[in-house]
């Protein structure tokens, strides 16, 4: 049987757990990014990419190179973007949930979402990016 004290420090605990995780939410005001394991199969076609993509409202995708050791800090865009990884690994961080990123997955978000990203490829990782 749990003690007084310990009950009101698992109690406190939680409720301080959620409060943060709603001010996460509710500080961007957003939709939460979506994130497809194996989208597209390995090795990715661009061309199959860009019909899905072209389908669904965005821009033709234009192929990006992130180096070895490449970080950007907490920024935004003010597009929504959609992206998949051709090879390579790419970690990404929205409000502390974080995603990493192999080649055929596929990442969406909206237009001033804020996040940060981080190559953890032993090389350059190669993307392919979208807007709308």
């Amino acid at each position: 049987m749990m003690d007084r004290r310990a009950f009101l420090g698992n109690l406190a605990g939680s409720l301080l757990a959620a409060r943060t995780h709603a001010k996460a939410e509710g500080r961007e005001g957003e939709e939460k990014p979506t994130v497809t394991k194996g989208k597209f199969a390995v090795p990715v076609n661009p061309e199959n990419v860009k019909q899905d993509w072209t389908t669904r409202g965005y821009s033709a995708p234009q192929q990006r190179s992130y180096p070895q050791g490449w970080s950007r800090g907490e920024h935004t865009h003010p597009v929504s973007l959609t992206m998949t990884v051709l090879s390579g690994r790419m970690e990404f961080t929205f409000a502390a949930q974080r995603f990493v990123l192999e080649a055929g997955d596929e990442l969406s978000y909206a237009a001033n979402t804020v996040h940060s990203a981080k190559n953890l490829y032993d090389g350059s990782t190669l993307m392919l990016e979208s807007e709308k």
